[in-house]
């Protein structure tokens, strides 16, 4: 039994309303909650407790509803080291801009500070296109971005990455890691590391390689496409304002006019747009996560949704983006907090698939990881410090992460078996909800025959399965 409490949260009119989707135990009340929340009416974060107060606010907008209180008193009394994530399902709406992390219990503890209760979003399947199981291939594939410009030190954002792959590589779990750099010197000064590394004979020095940005945002989305990494990290500044939103990357020729102060700007000119991501995202071949450690690349604005929830609703897995600015120290700390129990939670699920077809993951673990390393920094006081609670999460649909064994399969056949698969999946759900399920199972056995059993969809259509086929 999944272990996974679902919020879901729409609109009716101009109010918020919720209702309880899922929870590991019988709930009382599921019925629909009017909630008072308003995004325009939450306590500014310069004020004083102010992250306490949102997280207030939350609660006992929640707490109005009979069916919810009684769910969140239930996760209350969650043993220790019993990890029950909290989800919170979003439809387009407003929803989106409230500060769903920084929920507080009775005590007006933070429930996403504890590790009981990660808290993550979810975008509505129904807005979600469906996608395969992700392969859980090795060596593990990640590729990362970074050149902020105007951005002290970035060589500490390779270095994390460096010591989380190098971290990996000691637990067992093979990673192949590629960073394409725009300020020249520090492109150099990785290169050379590298070169040294591998004179050296150094474990993992022979999949760990380094290259130039690109200079173009067709050229940098190509070259990231033609790698194909699993899971892909970009660094760099974000925006989200009436000029749109983009990750804005600096070639060597910005960092070099930067220094120059001409111009005097901080804006990359590398500007890859939302959708240019939202296709990025689509069209890469066995993704698993993309973490956009940049400003505001979670924010979402007045009937807009974020980057992030854009590239989630057209079906990658999983994104990991910053709902507001944040600082370049923040930013560091979260990939060295956040990396390591990636690689953990992978390699659980690779030693999961040397019994099963099939193993599930969940990355929430990982961000409550994220989110104490970041407000412990400098001695921050949690109710003051709203930094803690500005990574957030977003999953497609209702179930956990589902990875299964390499098939072996070339591009042309994992893509010919996935159109497949999702359009007898498209089926189910609709037309064949007609047939019974035994119908629909010898329907989908004849149409699905030559395609790995690990890939079909339950009878019901969905594609996240864990337990074989039917």
């Amino acid at each position: 039994m999944s272990e996974r409490t679902i919020l879901a949260v729409d609109t009716l009119g101009e109010r918020f309303v919720a209702r309880i989707v899922r929870a590991p135990f019988p709930v009382d009340d599921q019925g629909i909650a009017l909630l008072d929340l308003d995004p325009d009416a939450l306590p500014d974060l310069q004020t004083d407790a102010a992250v306490l107060a949102r997280g207030k606010m939350v609660r006992d907008a929640l707490r109005q509803n009979q069916g919810i209180s009684g769910v969140l008193d239930q996760l209350s009394k969650a043993l220790p080291n019993q990890v029950r994530p909290l989800f919170v399902m979003l439809r387009p709406s407003d929803a989106e801009r409230i500060n769903w992390e920084m929920l507080c219990d009775g005590q007006d503890a933070f429930f996403a500070l504890d590790e009981r209760w990660p808290i993550a979003r979810i975008i509505d399947p129904i807005n979600a296109p469906p996608r395969l199981p992700c392969e859980l291939t090795t060596p593990v594939r990640v590729m990362a971005v970074i050149s902020a410009l105007g951005i002290h030190d970035q060589r500490k954002e390779w270095e994390q990455l460096r010591d989380a792959a190098n971290y990996a590589r000691g637990q067992g779990m093979k990673v192949k890691l590629k960073v394409l750099i725009g300020d020249s010197a520090l492109f150099k000064a990785i290169e050379q590391e590298i070169a040294q590394a591998k004179a050296a004979g150094a474990p993992g020095a022979d999949d760990t390689d380094v290259g130039p940005i690109e200079t173009t945002p067709t050229r940098l989305t190509q070259r990231i496409r033609e790698w194909g990494p699993n899971i892909l990290h970009a660094f760099c500044h974000g925006r989200a304002d009436a000029g749109g939103q983009a990750l804005e990357f600096a070639t060597a020729n910005d960092h070099l006019q930067f220094a120059a102060k001409d111009p005097d700007t901080t804006a990359g000119s590398v500007v890859v747009s939302a959708q240019s991501l939202v296709t990025l995202g689509a069209s890469l071949t066995n993704p698993w996560l993309m973490v956009l450690n940049c400003c505001s690349s979670g924010k979402a604005g007045v009937g807009l949704q974020s980057m992030a929830n854009q590239i989630v609703s057209r079906g990658f897995p999983a994104v990991v983006a910053m709902m507001e600015p944040v600082t370049a120290n923040d930013a560091y700390e979260f990939t060295r907090a956040f990396y390591p129990r990636v690689f953990d939670l992978l390699k659980t699920a690779s030693d999961a698939l040397a019994h099963s077809a099939s193993a599930p993951l969940e990355w929430t673990p990982a961000m409550h990881q994220v989110r104490c390393a970041i407000a412990e920094l400098d001695g921050r006081d949690a109710e003051n410090s709203p930094e803690w609670s500005l990574p957030v999460l977003y999953l497609r649909g209702l179930d956990e992460q589902v990875f299964v064994r390499p098939t072996g399969l070339s591009a042309k056949q994992a893509e010919e078996y996935r159109v497949r698969v999702e359009t007898v999946a498209a089926w189910l759900r609709t037309a064949g909800q007609q047939l019974t399920e035994a119908q629909r199972i010898e329907a989908m056995q004849a149409a699905l025959a030559s395609v790995p059993p690990a890939f079909w969809p339950s009878p019901d259509g969905s594609l996240n399965r864990v337990d074989g086929p039917p």
